[in-house]
């Protein structure tokens, strides 16, 4: 008897908790606003002047490599979603990023001050930027400028890189310091930051938010343009982010300035870092084998590996091909916001990057004036990486756009138009072959028979039922079918009833 009631018992308490579960897991969508996208955060209100943070490189290797990786570990949540994002799913303007003015043109604003006016002054300063081996001067408007040279006997090398990623930075909406090409007192060729901006603040806060910026509401792990800045790196070959590539400065006069983000230093890129790193370990007489098994076996007693130098292409060029590994996608020492990128996260840096076309990218590079065959080979590997690099970020969700809401016409009903940017761009590995589109309302109960739709091309056509007008409240859910079990997340977006058709409220990735 006991046992039978055991069994009942425990019956009963499975089916409750089966019966939670499911309640649990119910999927309950985010509810928009019915007012305007945000288009600008608003975040450059007058203050007093912060104070400089001291950068302690112990410390920030303590926090990445020990902080980071015990609290990771141990904090079950999800990573929340980012908020420096608007009802379009898009980054508004902001201190830390700003959308081209012209889109087609995104580099026609990049010389703000221009290449530095001779006569110059050296200051004899240290320079605040982080580039150690900078010469810090004044031009003859009273601008400063650090001129870094470049790697000897590689002429053009880090100073195209700094010039090129600079402007591609700059293209994709990033704030950055201005870079160009110069010769210097002595004629030798280098490259002429404009820096310090304003007042040098020192480097960013990554984890958390400046307690003396009251314009700095948002937690730093939760931005967007921070998250998805890998996403970037990796498109650019830059394998480190240093303090210095990510710098605050105070632009404005005490009382009435404000802080601004920028991303300085971009020397590294193109693979200049890599081939640095090579040559090191090769001069290094106390380097070993890479392979771990064949130290250990030989108990310490293997021989050196031979002093190969790097092989590269051209003196100008970094060690960079067309290749772009995992490892591009997590820069050295690790970059905390990278732990949290999301779908949409992802999706959004590959739409920037797709923003840039070959025109900018060409414009870019004959800015570092380097020779015809470095100019040509650096141009075909950026649209190569390009290329993979708007796979990755579209292959993590449904990467579709809103094009216009078509009203009700004759029998038929209104339409959701939409652009599927993988067909567009040519990116068949996230392209779909056909569609689940489902509609729900704003507590996720579904309101219409969900739909299987075939994919047309680069547009897809979502009939909204008649029956749909009737709630004042619709989220239209499309999701990718590619063949694969896998389904990436949906694509979402949320309508409003307007008399016979529907008005856009936001779209989620």
């Amino acid at each position: 008897m006991k046992t039978s009631t055991t069994r009942q018992w425990l019956r009963g308490t499975g089916l409750l908790l089966l019966g939670l579960t499911v309640m649990g897991c119910g999927y309950r969508p985010t509810r928009f606003a019915d007012r305007p996208p945000v288009t600008d955060a608003q975040d450059d209100h007058g203050i007093a002047r912060p104070t400089a943070r001291t950068f302690i490189k112990e410390l920030h290797q303590a926090d990445v490599y020990v902080r980071r990786e015990l609290v990771g570990g141990l904090d079950p949540r999800r990573s929340p979603a980012a908020l420096d994002v608007n009802s379009l799913d898009e980054v508004p303007r902001s201190s830390w990023f700003r959308p081209p003015a012209d889109s087609h043109h995104p580099l026609a604003d990049y010389p703000r001050d221009g290449p530095p006016k001779p006569p110059f002054t050296i200051t004899g300063e240290a320079p605040t930027s982080g580039m150690e081996d900078a010469l810090v001067i004044v031009d003859a408007r009273g601008l400063p400028y650090e001129l870094q040279p470049d790697v000897p006997g590689h002429p053009g090398m880090r100073s195209g890189a700094a010039v090129i990623a600079s402007r591609l930075f700059h293209a994709l909406g990033y704030r950055t310091a201005e870079v160009h090409i110069i010769r210097s007192h002595e004629g030798e060729r280098v490259a002429a930051t404009r820096w310090p901006l304003g007042v040098d603040l020192g480097p960013t806060p990554i984890n958390d938010t400046r307690s003396d910026d009251p314009n700095d509401q948002l937690p730093h792990l939760q931005r967007r343009s921070l998250r998805a800045l890998t996403m970037m790196t990796g498109w650019l070959g830059l394998k480190r982010l240093r303090s210095r590539n990510l710098r605050d400065v105070y632009l404005g006069k005490p009382g009435l300035g404000h802080v601004q983000h920028v991303v300085a230093g971009l020397d590294g890129a193109l693979g200049v870092d890599d081939y640095l790193d090579e040559r090191q370990w090769v001069e290094n007489p106390d380097r070993e084998d890479s392979n771990f098994f064949l130290r250990v076996f030989s108990l310490g007693l293997s021989p050196k590996p031979p002093a190969v130098q790097p092989d590269k292409l051209d003196p100008a060029v970094g060690m960079m091909n067309e290749m772009v590994l995992e490892d591009h996608y997590d820069p050295s020492p690790p970059f905390e916001p990278r732990d949290h990128l999301l779908p949409g996260d992802a999706y959004w840096a590959a739409k920037r990057i797709a923003a840039v076309d070959r025109t900018a990218i060409a414009a870019a590079i004959q800015a570092a004036k380097l020779e015809p065959l470095a100019e040509n080979w650096l141009f075909q590997v950026l649209m190569l990486r390009q290329n993979k690099v708007i796979a990755k970020g579209f292959d993590q969700t449904t990467p579709c756009e809103v094009i216009t809401i078509e009203p009700p016409v004759d029998k038929r009903g209104a339409r959701l138009v939409l652009a599927n940017l993988a067909v567009e761009k040519g990116v068949h590995s996230a392209a779909a072959i056909e569609y689940q589109i489902s509609y729900l309302a704003s507590d996720g109960e579904p309101l219409a028979k969900s739909r299987r739709k075939l994919s047309p091309g680069p547009i897809v056509t979502v009939p909204l039922p008649a029956g749909l007008s009737a709630h004042d409240y619709i989220v239209v859910r499309v999701v990718a079918q590619r063949g694969t079990d896998e389904r990436p997340p949906a694509f979402e977006v949320h309508l409003k009833s307007q008399a016979d058709t529907f008005r856009l409220l936001g779209i989620k990735h």
